[in-house]
């Protein structure tokens, strides 16, 4: 009998063109991991007087999404595109260079991307249907690197399919801690000229919880949008710079806050980057501490939404994808 070898064991995904609705799963991502989670919810039955159980009630089955790795420009335009409102993305002159933009809609649905996903190997493999990212974490630190985190839901796991033969895997350009900068302004405008910030050590941005499942009685379960939980963090030098947001604290006002990743050169002028903008209020202070001999702090950051910009986040994208 041939042993299940975790090195063989890969997960591929398709874009499903009715959520919910399986496709055949013809895309690898090249840099981030997605294991399915299968869960389920029981009843043990015990009746009075007896000491052990005489059965277990299913009453429900579905899965979870557990996202990690490192982030490549590419495979991150597919996750956000399922996080977050999708918009066809736009060719950048005549190149191989294409701009995705993401950003979420405040008071209406985002209307994003489902997908099947399949994990296995090519003796037997399991898939779920209508799998929706629910929530990523971007860290860009110092010491680590940039890594990314998340998850997702789906419907329940199932079994003994075959998996999608000749599947693609995605070009992979990964977004490495030598690209990125950081930069602070007072103004959204004030973010294009901004001089890049070089005090930063450590920098998070997370959207999660965004989206969870529903249980009809006798159907299958369906994704429904909720309120999401948007935080972030950085940790910067106590000088007179970093010292600052002790004020923005306290007198309640907005700093503005962009993080760049600039890679390699497409076609012409275009490189692949990601531009991630967002307002927020500083909301908490964390102890100073050691770090590498520099005396850092940590501020909790709380994006909000911006009424002159209408939005509380944009993410742009350019990469060689030209479609999902």
């Amino acid at each position: 009998m041939t042993e299940k070898a975790t090195v063989f064991q890969t997960t591929q995904l398709g874009v499903e063109t009715t959520a919910g609705t399986a496709v055949p799963a013809n895309k690898k991502m090249g840099a981030v991991d997605i294991a399915l989670q299968p869960q389920n919810e029981s009843d043990v039955i015990r009746p009075q007087g007896l000491k052990y159980a005489t059965g277990v009630a299913q009453n429900r089955e579905y899965t979870n999404l557990n996202i990690s790795g490192k982030p490549a420009f590419q495979d991150l335009a597919y996750l956000l595109s399922s996080l977050l409102h999708y918009t066809a993305p736009v060719q950048q002159a005549a190149t191989t260079a294409y701009k995705w933009t993401f950003d979420s809609n405040v008071s209406a649905e985002d209307v994003g991307k489902t997908f099947t996903v399949e994990q296995g190997d090519t003796t037997n493999a399991w898939r779920v249907a209508g799998a929706k990212v629910s929530g990523l974490t971007l860290t860009f630190n110092n010491n680590n690197g940039v890594g990314i985190s998340g998850s997702g839901v789906a419907k329940a796991l199932e079994e003994g399919v075959t998996k999608t033969a000749g599947a693609t895997l995605l070009n992979t350009t990964p977004i490495s801690q030598t690209m990125v900068e950081i930069s602070m302004a007072d103004t959204q405008a004030g973010l294009a000229g901004a001089t890049k910030y070089c005090r930063g050590f450590n920098l998070e941005y997370s959207l999660t919880d965004k989206f969870g499942l529903v249980f009809p009685i006798g159907c299958d379960p369906f994704t429904v949008e909720k309120a999401p939980t948007n935080t972030a963090k950085i940790t910067v030098a106590t000088d007179v710079n970093g010292r600052a947001l002790i004020g923005k604290l306290r007198d309640g006002s907005t700093k503005w806050f962009r993080i760049k990743a600039t890679g390699p050169v497409i076609e012409s002028t275009y490189n692949h980057s990601l531009i991630i903008d967002f307002p927020a209020k500083i909301a908490a202070i964390g102890d100073a501490s050691d770090m590498d001999g520099l005396f850092v702090m940590e501020f909790g950051l709380q994006p909000v939404f911006d009424t002159a910009w209408g939005k509380a986040m944009n993410i742009e994208i350019v990469t060689d994808l030209a479609s999902l």
